[in-house]
């Protein structure tokens, strides 16, 4: 009965015993278990807890590793069943160095995916963050990765198809160097940007005035700034013009400030005066909005009594802090009407010289 299927097994099948054929199924088959038995590993509670009970990216990361692996099982598989059939020399050394790459470029692709898998993982996370610069950098971080790994596959499998990577890679840093001279504003920029994502100066949708131009931060790019200005154009600023100038960053105050004068006619009473600037204050500090405030009697203006007042509104928003404003000027009017004080305007008063009573 042995010698029968020992016979079954060495008939020859397109040349090749029958039991290569059966070893290279075999083979398929423990590296198809294998991979069966990783992505159920995978699909256990321990994913879903690393992705915080979160299943839509749980069923995401699945998804992008799915193909990779199983395409890395059926290269494994191939590179194990070639040793069993015995190929001409020339024909084996160049099936080895096509399964080589084969195997070195199922890799890259499995390193790539797995980089969108941390992406996509570090994605939620970093949406929690009050910093939105580190939503610009997820896709230059993701870029960046994936063409760090393509570069060293690629110098991979060069290497491995008999060229002298060497010589290539010393006529790169030739070319490099002049590639670099004749990018040097371009450079110039994306280190700048990368001074921006570390430094963090401003966040996308801030208010600040850069290089003299005044608007909210749009967007965040490796070569430019964009800036929404309050006229509504978009105005593109290189990075290295932005590091290098002055930074404002409206947005990081505490409160916005507003200073204004007041004034008053001469013929006003002191009483009068010192409720006016009384009502400036009441009125001021009364509002919900108001943060802190000052008024005082100033001086004696060429045809006003000057009251100077300062006001910290707690509103950032464009909107919001002119509605504050209108506010406060709206009550302070009509509390000055109530009271009959009445609020100055540019007088003169002009002496006119009778020229008959000069002559006599």
């Amino acid at each position: 009965m042995t010698e029968n299927w020992s016979n079954v097994l060495a008939y020859p099948v397109l040349g090749a015993p029958l039991w290569t054929y059966v070893a290279l199924l075999a083979t398929f088959a423990a590296t198809d278990l294998v991979y069966r038995i990783f992505m159920r590993l995978l699909k256990s509670r321990w994913l879903l807890t690393l992705t915080q009970n979160q299943p839509e990216l749980y069923e995401s990361i699945i998804g992008l590793l799915k193909k990779p692996l199983r395409l890395l099982q059926v290269t494994i598989a191939v590179a194990i069943g070639r040793y069993f059939f015995e190929l001409p020399e020339a024909i084996a050394s160049l099936a080895s160095n096509l399964l080589l790459a084969l195997v070195t470029a199922t890799v890259a692709f499995v390193l790539v995916k797995l980089v969108d898998v941390l992406i996509a993982v570090l994605k939620p996370r970093i949406a929690e963050s009050e910093s939105r610069l580190d939503d610009q950098l997820l896709p230059v971080l993701s870029v960046a990765l994936k063409a760090f790994i393509l570069v060293i596959v690629g110098a991979l499998i060069l290497q491995n198809s008999g060229y002298n990577i060497s010589s290539l890679l010393a006529g790169l840093g030739l070319g490099g160097l002049a590639i670099a001279l004749a990018l040097q504003p371009t450079l110039a920029n994306i280190f700048a940007a990368i001074t921006l994502f570390v430094d963090r100066p401003f966040h996308v949708g801030d208010g600040v005035s850069v290089a003299g131009i005044g608007g909210t931060i749009e967007g965040i790019g490796l070569r430019s700034t964009r800036i929404r200005t309050y006229e509504g154009t978009v105005v593109t600023i290189p990075n290295s013009t932005v590091v290098n100038d002055q930074i404002d960053n409206l947005q990081a105050r505490p409160t916005r400030r507003t200073n204004f004068s007041i004034g008053v006619t001469y013929n006003t009473s002191s009483e009068k005066l010192k409720m006016a600037v009384a009502i400036l204050r009441d009125v001021m500090e009364q509002h919900p909005g108001t943060d802190t405030s000052r008024a005082h009697f100033k001086t004696y203006g060429e045809s006003a009594l000057i009251l100077d007042a300062a006001h910290w509104c707690q509103f950032l928003d464009y909107a919001e802090y002119l509605t504050c404003l209108e506010e406060i000027n709206f009550e302070i009017k009509q509390r000055f009407e109530s009271e009959g004080i009445a609020m100055a305007y540019p007088t003169q008063t002009v002496y006119l010289v009778n020229n008959e009573a000069t002559r006599t």
